[in-house]
């Protein structure tokens, strides 16, 4: 794209394409000066179409729209047998003229550059035009031939060719007269000075500016419109409207995050003019996610849901996800300069997230990145979900991840955090450790789980309930995270003293009774939350003098297989019950299996439990309650979430 200085107005349509066709065509390091007037001896001034300073030589253009078969000699120009004006020679004159003033300019030891003359025949913007020359030599070109005879050494037409030196384009520019004044009139906007173009298509322009109301100065961007340079009136109208309609959204959207301040728009008779705020930062192409710390990527995640949220809160979306539309500053804020409301919601949380997806998953934060890929697939559009997350975090801490992979054995450290201290048992997808707290010197759980991608939904579903909820019979998650270099999850939770209710070696009188009841009030409170432990086994029930405790919520199942619950019952029941039924099955049938002797039990199925429930004194059991564990052992239990489960299995107080 040349680099263009208008010293006047296009008299007409042909002139106005012309001077757009050798803008955007003509090489970065040409100068074109458009409708400018060459100062002559006696005073008076020739003026030029297009005026072009390139690598060969300084051409003077003469702009003709002709339009048919147009056959041109040296002396006679006929345009469909009618003679018309020979343009060249007019175009060689001036060319003659401003070739004798640069000649009385050029200093001592330097010489002049080439001055021809050319004319450049349009035709209908670009069509409808035929031509012959007498010559092949004669500097007449149409819209096919005209950026090549200005670019390259045969269009010259001197004996001796060199190229132009930037002390003689210098000389030019000083001959002409006020270039400088000139283009900084063009680049002018009231207070906007344009500084650099940077989108250019028939009619729309984006300008990188700077605003200079006085002493100081502030970046801007500048959306402009020519509605002059469109074909048609009816789309200039169209673009018009969008501009409009681009302000109203930026105006309704004032003072929400990622969304940049616009001032008034700007019209003159002959433009357009939005004015918006350049956003702070880089656009994400230009970002460089490896010199971003995790902290830094969930701070910029963070910012972004934010900011989208307070967009669609106002009723609109953003549409324009291109990475050089999405600003991010140092601090981590994010920007968005393209929005345009032509999208669903739902559909607009999937580009963002398209969009994000690669921060996220260079946080290496499972409960991020997951998020991130499910909405994609248009799994979930839960904005709210996303930014507690990315809160709990940021408040509770991570560590910048390892470089190197972890081997999982005594005496590693995970997390930065957790050294695993015993191996307590292990299948072929998981283990859990006894591990110890390093800062905090205390002893926790791990787990360690190998098949991120089957058990991802309900691991992430579970930890983000379980983080944000407590009961003393509820275990604690401390953190959850993913190990370095692999696809393998770790979650960590609160050590809890005692033992598998299956493995208690001294059972006093009433503490059955105690932590059962215990238990279900856990129940009831996690159901109420519609949250479901899935896995009740007496593995995952953890006993210790007065107080029993819920673990290992729905994960791991592999290492509770062979004492899962659904073994005790019959499958075809079981998958027509509900998870709380599940887990009230479950609850009941761990409690039958851990107390009753090997010899009572039988077999251990459905029947088997109901057999050594009987094996125990209705009497001393509590008629009402072994009632009740009768009805939820044989799938009749008719469970009422409204009413506390303690008072519906007869345990008052």
């Amino acid at each position: 794209m040349a680099k263009h200085i208008s010293f006047g107005t296009p008299v007409n349509d042909a002139e106005r394409w012309a001077f757009s066709l050798l803008a955007e065509e003509l090489p970065d390091d040409y100068l074109l000066l458009t409708n400018v007037e060459i100062p002559t001896q006696s005073g008076q001034a020739m003026e030029v179409d297009a005026l072009v300073v390139g690598e060969w030589g300084v051409y003077v253009v003469d702009v003709k729209g002709y339009m048919g078969r147009l056959n041109a000699g040296l002396h006679a120009w006929l345009l469909d047998g009618r003679d018309v004006d020979n343009s060249l020679a007019k175009a060689n004159y001036v060319a003659r003229v401003l070739a004798g003033k640069l000649k009385h300019k050029i200093p001592v030891g330097v010489y002049a550059p080439w001055c021809q003359g050319m004319v450049f025949v349009t035709g209908r913007k670009g069509e409808e035009i035929e031509l012959e020359k007498d010559e092949g030599t004669l500097s007449i070109y149409t819209p096919k031939q005209i950026i090549a005879a200005l670019t390259k050494e045969w269009g010259l037409t001197a004996p001796h060719k060199h190229p132009v030196t930037e002390k003689q384009k210098e000389i030019v520019l000083n001959t002409i007269g006020q270039v400088a004044l000139v283009e900084q009139r063009n680049n002018k906007i009231q207070d906007f000075i344009k500084l650099k173009c940077l989108f250019l298509q028939q009619g729309l322009e984006v300008w990188q500016a700077e605003y200079q109301p006085g002493g100081w100065t502030a970046p801007w961007l500048l959306k402009i419109l020519l509605p002059i340079q469109f074909d048609h009136s009816e789309e200039a109208a169209v673009h018009e409207q969008r501009l409009r309609d681009e302000f109203q959204r930026m105006q309704a959207l004032s003072g929400c995050s990622g969304v940049p301040y616009c001032a008034p728009l700007i019209q003159d008779g002959e433009q357009l003019v939005l004015p918006i705020r350049m956003p702070r930062g880089l656009p994400m192409n230009m970002l460089s996610l490896t010199e971003l710390t995790t902290y830094q990527l969930l701070e910029i995640l963070r910012r972004s849901v934010s900011s989208l949220q307070q967009i669609h809160r106002r009723g609109y979306t953003v549409g324009g996800w291109a990475e050089n539309c999405v600003f991010i500053s140092e601090e981590g804020d994010v920007e968005f300069i393209d929005i345009k409301d032509s999208i669903s919601t739902s559909a607009d949380i999937q580009q963002y997230a398209s969009r994000f997806l690669a921060l996220a998953e260079q946080t290496r934060q499972p409960r991020i990145y997951q998020w991130y890929r499910q909405a994609i697939a248009g799994g979930t559009n839960d904005l709210d979900a996303l930014r507690s997350d990315l809160s709990a975090i940021i408040d509770i801490g991570v560590c910048d991840t390892l470089p190197q992979a972890i081997v999982i054995k005594e005496g590693a450290v995970i997390d930065h955090h957790y050294r695993l201290e015993r191996l307590i048992t292990e299948s072929t997808h998981s283990q859990l450790w006894q591990a110890l707290h390093l800062q905090g010197q205390y002893a926790c759980g791990l787990s360690i789980y190998h098949q991120v991608d089957a058990d991802w939904p309900m691991l992430s579903n579970l930890y983000r309930s379980l983080s944000k909820i407590y009961h003393p019979h509820i275990e604690k998650v401390l953190a959850f995270g993913q190990l370095p270099e692999s696809e393998a999850l770790f979650i960590a939770r609160a050590w809890e003293q005692g033992d598998a209710i299956d493995t208690v070696s001294n059972i006093e009188i009433g503490q059955p009774r105690q932590w059962f009841t215990q238990l279900l009030s856990a129940l009831q409170y996690l159901h109420r939350l519609d949250i479901f432990h899935g896995a009740i086994c007496p593995k995952n029930i953890i006993c210790h003098a007065d107080k029993a405790v819920l673990v290992n919520f729905g994960v791991g199942l592999d290492i509770a297989a062979s004492y899962y619950a659904a073994q005790y019952a019959d499958p075809t029941l079981w998958s027509f019950e509900g998870q709380a039924e599940r887990d009230l099955f479950g609850l009941v049938a761990s409690f039958i299996d851990a107390l009753t002797p090997a010899s009572l039990k039988g077999d251990m199925g459905q029947k088997g439990m109901i057999n050594a429930l009987h094996s125990f004194d209705k009497q001393w059991f509590g008629e009402e309650l072994f009632d009740a564990c009768h009805q939820v052992l044989s799938f009749e239990f008719p469970l009422d979430p409204k009413r506390s489960y303690a008072e519906q299995f007869g345990i008052i107080g």
